[in-house]
């Protein structure tokens, strides 16, 4: 078998590899890779870039908390002091 020959097998021994992988198994595989990336990255951070990276967090997660507030229908009491026509 040429090394050419041998890596087109290698790719199709690949594909079917992935094509059998349960959906379940690919999720916790991805949420291991994702724990191991985010405890890499606070291990090697100084104590100032964590702090930039907790500031940056908290900061996008208000926003996106003020952003779904802003989306959000106006409760019943709100709607009640809405002046509507009556239709008639």
């Amino acid at each position: 078998m040429t090394i050419d020959e041998a890596k087109q097998l290698e790719v199709k021994i690949a594909n079917n590899v992935l094509n059998n992988i349960p959906f379940a198994q690919v999720v916790q595989i991805l949420s291991n890779e994702a724990t191991r990336r985010a405890k890499e990255a606070v291990d090697n951070a100084s104590e100032e870039e964590l702090t930039k990276m907790k500031e940056d967090f908290e900061k996008a997660e208000a926003e996106l908390k003020a952003q779904q507030e802003a989306n959000q229908p106006a409760s019943t009491e709100e709607q009640n002091k809405i002046d509507l026509p009556d239709g008639e």
